[in-house]
């Protein structure tokens, strides 16, 4: 016999090559004598050999009654020794176990069909299908996972479920859906749905399936709500719900629709219990109110009379005390009116003149000074122009809040306004007490810029952790404290939102006031929040 394959032979081994599954033979010993390409790379290993190795070391689970040279015959291969595909572990030639599903038959006489293959002496061979499960077990499991979740929802909803095909016959029910409808779910599975819980109306008319919103549903993919549907349970009882259907896809393909329900009948009883309890009490509070009303007007009466006389002795009095209160308010105007001159003028204009001179001598064109006193006059000066600053800014107020001046609106760009704010804060806090970070995009607003950068300069110094005096806070428990002063700007919709955050409690009676009346001119609000984690607040405005 030659030792080279026939054609038809070469054919045959590469047909079986090309097969998605392995193959394997096995002769009257239990031992693999040839396999095709799969079967080499599903068991062999490098440095390993399938050719010659057990059947049973490779699939221990395999009946050793099927292999050829046994003598007893197994229940489960039919007369031709044909096996039904069976799961199984297998092993590689390196010990590695993987899952697989074997399928089995005998081959009477191996060798006209492989003539070729010398590797085996028996007649008769055992041939193996071996079908690698690795992936297929991971997805059946999470297959069989997720569909006991959701068998487990489904029992658990309380609303009513019904799932169904595209001609409208039921395919799933929830007991819910069950128990609301009176029907067992075994009634109502493979039958139509609309005829046996759709088909009249409310007041017994018939309801034609085409005007159904299941039908639209299946017809064209479209979800629908329907509050008060009436549902007709399994004893002919009306069953008012509210329904929804939807869509079952697969892919683009329409399979069928779900239809979902909730029953209203303990809504619409307790509604019912309500409304009588309401009738009862509303005649019983009728009754009770005549009676107080009627009791009542002769009190009134008796009161009526009674306070006339004692309207008439207070009268007199209020209006004593009225005169007084206006003798009061003029004298509370009167002072008000000489502390914004005495703000204005005999306190301002010193401070401006003191602030100029100290600028004077801090500049020392000459040189004479030296530089501890030069730093101590520019001390001053600054301490001088901050007391000027706060000054205005009262004033400014004053003048606002009595209604003296009014805001002067205009189109105007935020962050130019939130940068004014920026630099009047420094002259409040004195320059280097404070960083900052300023976000603040060019949002177009109506507003009154120069008072609203005024209210700006407070917040931020409210915040900074300086006083008045120029003097910094300490910070609780003492340490270091990050001096970075956060303002930041947005818009939506309509509303512009400021939102300034510093190290430091902010509430001083100086900042917050003079802030709070402009921003109240604007129409606007001011809030104040505070910061997680650290001990500072945070205004929003």
């Amino acid at each position: 016999m030659s030792s080279r394959p026939s054609r038809g032979a070469a054919r045959l081994a590469a047909i079986l090559d090309a097969l998605p599954d392995g193959l394997v033979l096995v002769n009257a010993n239990g031992t693999v004598v040839n396999a095709n390409t799969i079967a080499l790379e599903l068991f062999e290993t490098p440095g390993t050999a399938l050719v010659g190795r057990g059947l049973l070391d490779l699939l221990p689970e395999f009946d050793s009654r099927l292999i050829p040279g046994s003598m007893r015959r197994p229940d489960s291969a039919d007369q031709r020794g044909r096996t039904k595909p069976t799961r199984m572990i297998a092993r590689r030639t390196d010990g590695g176990e993987f899952p697989v599903e074997v399928t089995s038959a005998s081959l009477e006489d191996g060798r006209e069909a492989y003539d070729s293959y010398n590797a085996y002496t028996g007649d008769e061979l055992l041939m193996l299908v071996v079908r690698d499960l690795s992936g297929t077990v991971d997805t059946e499991a999470e297959l069989a996972r997720s569909q006991r979740q959701t068998e487990m929802i489904l029992r658990a909803a309380s609303e009513g479920v019904v799932g169904t095909d595209t001609d409208g016959r039921v395919v799933l029910v929830n007991p819910a859906a069950a128990q609301i409808l009176g029907f067992r779910a075994s009634d109502l599975g493979g039958q139509e749905l609309h005829p046996l819980i759709l088909h009249s109306r409310a007041d017994g008319e018939p309801f034609p399936y085409e005007e159904s919103p299941l039908a639209d549903t299946l017809k064209s993919g479209r979800k629908h709500r329907v509050r008060g549907q009436v549902l007709w349970a399994k004893n002919g009882s009306r069953v008012a719900v509210d329904l929804t259907t939807a869509p079952v896809r697969d892919g683009d393909q329409l399979v069928g629709a779900v239809m979902t329900f909730t029953d209203r009948r303990p809504y619409e009883e307790q509604a019912e219990k309500h409304a009588a309890e309401l009738a009862e009490t509303t005649e019983r509070l009728t009754a009770e109110i005549a009676a107080a009303s009627e009791r009542h007007a002769t009190e009134l009466a008796a009161k009526i009379e009674h306070y006339e006389a004692e309207l008439a002795d207070k009268a007199d009095r209020y209006t004593a005390e009225l005169e007084a209160g206006s003798e009061r308010y003029a004298e509370l105007a009167a002072r008000h009116a000489q502390l914004t001159a005495v703000l204005g003028e005999s306190l301002r204009g010193p401070l401006e003149e003191l602030r100029t001179e100290l600028g004077t001598l801090a500049a020392d064109p000459a040189g004479q000074l030296w530089p501890e006193a030069n730093q101590i006059l520019h001390h001053l000066a600054a301490g001088y122009a901050r007391m000027t600053t706060l000054v205005d800014s009262v004033l400014g107020y004053q003048r606002l809040d009595t209604g003296a001046e009014q805001l002067t609106k205009a189109n105007v760009l935020l962050d130019a306004v939130v940068a004014a704010g920026v630099e009047g804060a420094i002259e409040l806090i004195g320059p280097g007490r404070a960083q900052f970070a300023v976000h603040a995009p060019p949002i177009e607003a109506e507003v009154d810029g120069a008072r609203l950068a005024t209210a700006l300069a407070h917040l931020v110094a409210d915040v900074a952790g300086v006083d008045s005096t120029g003097k910094a806070k300490l910070a609780p428990g003492g340490g270091y404290v990050d001096s970075t002063v956060v303002v930041a700007a947005a818009q939506r919709g309509d509303v512009v939102r400021i939102e300034v955050r510093g190290p430091f409690a902010g509430g001083d009676p100086v900042h917050e006031p003079i802030v709070r009346g402009i921003v109240r001119a604007h129409g606007g609000v001011l809030q104040t929040h505070e910061v997680p984690e650290r001990s500072g607040s945070a205004y929003v405005l």
